[in-house]
C-alpha cells in the first residue's frame, strides 16, 4: 500500500492538464465547493482516454467530467484533467433530492476492451485476462482518490459512485462501477477503506516522526552538554565562571563542573546571565 506522499507523486507523474474547451460544462465556467466525488466507469469496452476526450470535447456533448482515467492497457495509465479542478461537472444527472453535480467533482474510468453490455450487465468479460488492467486501474484510482481528498479536504464518506448518487436521491439511475469492480473482488466500500487506511497511515507516520524527532533532539542536547569547548574561548570562559555569570548544571565532566558550553542558549539562560552581569556591575 502506498503512502499519501507516494500517492501524490504517482498521480502527478501521470497527470495531464488538457481542458475540454468546447465542452458545455467547461464553457459554462461554473464552479463548486467539492464536498465529495463521484467515480464513474464508462459503461463500454473502450480503454482509450483520447477516445473519450474527443467525445467530450464537443459543444454537442451532453456530459462532462473533471477528469478521465484510462490507457491501462498500455501501461500504468493516464489521468487527463478536462475541466477546472473545481469545475461543475455534468456527470450524474439529477435525482429526487437534487444533483451531486452541484457538490461533487467527478471522473470517468475507462474499461478494458473485449466485452459488451446487455441491460446494464457486462457480457463476455474475461476476469483473468483483464486482471493486469484492473490492478493498474485500481492502483491509480486509489491514489487519485487520496490525491483529491487531500486537495479538497472532503471526508472519506464523500467518496461515491454514480449508483450511490441515485440511491441517495442525487443522480440518475446507473449501475456504474458496481457492474465491474466486484468481478475482481473490489467495491466502493473497498475503495473508501483503502483510502482511509492510507490517510490513517499518514497520521501515524506524522506522530512517529514527532516522537523520533524529540528523541533525536534529546540525544543531540545530551551530546552538546559537555565541556568540550574550543581553546580560543578559554580566557572568556574562565572570566565568566570566576565572576559567577555562568554556573554548572550540577554535574561534572572529567572532574570539572559541566557548564554545557556547546549547548544551545535558551532565553531563560540569557536573561539569567544578563541579570548576573548587572548585579556584578552594580557592585563594581
Amino acid at each position: 500500500m502506498m503512502t499519501v506522499q507516494e500517492c501524490i507523486q504517482y498521480v502527478e507523474s501521470h497527470l495531464e492538464i488538457r481542458p475540454a474547451t468546447d465542452n458545455g460544462a467547461y464553457t459554462s465556467g461554473r464552479t463548486i465547493r467539492p464536498a465529495g466525488c463521484v467515480n464513474h466507469s464508462v459503461g463500454c469496452a473502450q480503454p482509450s482516454v483520447d477516445v473519450f476526450f474527443n467525445a467530450m470535447n464537443k459543444s454537442s456533448a451532453g456530459w462532462g467530467v473533471n477528469a478521465l482515467l484510462g490507457d491501462f492497457h498500455k501501461g500504468e495509465g493516464r489521468i487527463v484533467l478536462t475541466l477546472q479542478w473545481n469545475g461543475r461537472p455534468w456527470g450524474c444527472g439529477s435525482g429526487s433530492k437534487g444533483s451531486w453535480n452541484n457538490t461533487k467533482v467527478q471522473w470517468e474510468i475507462c474499461e478494458p476492451a473485449g466485452h459488451t453490455y446487455a441491460g446494464g450487465t457486462m457480457v463476455g468479460y474475461d476476469v483473468a485476462k483483464n486482471q493486469r488492467y484492473f490492478d493498474r486501474m485500481w492502483k491509480m484510482v486509489v491514489a487519485w482518490n487520496v490525491y483529491m481528498v487531500k486537495k479538497f479536504g472532503y471526508p472519506i464518506s464523500g467518496i461515491s459512485d454514480h449508483a450511490e448518487s441515485y440511491r441517495a436521491g442525487y443522480g440518475s439511475n446507473h449501475g456504474d462501477v458496481g457492474q465491474w469492480w466486484p468481478k475482481h473482488c473490489k467495491s466502493m466500500d473497498a475503495l473508501r477503506k483503502e483510502v482511509q487506511e492510507i490517510l490513517n497511515g499518514e497520521t501515524e507516520d506524522d506522530d512517529m516522526d514527532v516522537a523520533r524527532f524529540k528523541e533525536l533532539w534529546g540525544e543531540m542536547r545530551k551530546e552538546l552538554q559537555d565541556n568540550d569547548a574550543s581553546a580560543y574561548s578559554a580566557e572568556a570562559r574562565e572570566w565568566a565562571t570566576k565572576n559567577g555569570l555562568i554556573a554548572g548544571n550540577g554535574t561534572t565532566v572529567n572532574g570539572e563542573p559541566n557548564c554545557m558550553w556547546g549547548d544551545i542558549l535558551t532565553r531563560e539562560q540569557f536573561v539569567t546571565v544578563l541579570y548576573r552581569w548587572t548585579q556584578m556591575m552594580g557592585k563594581a
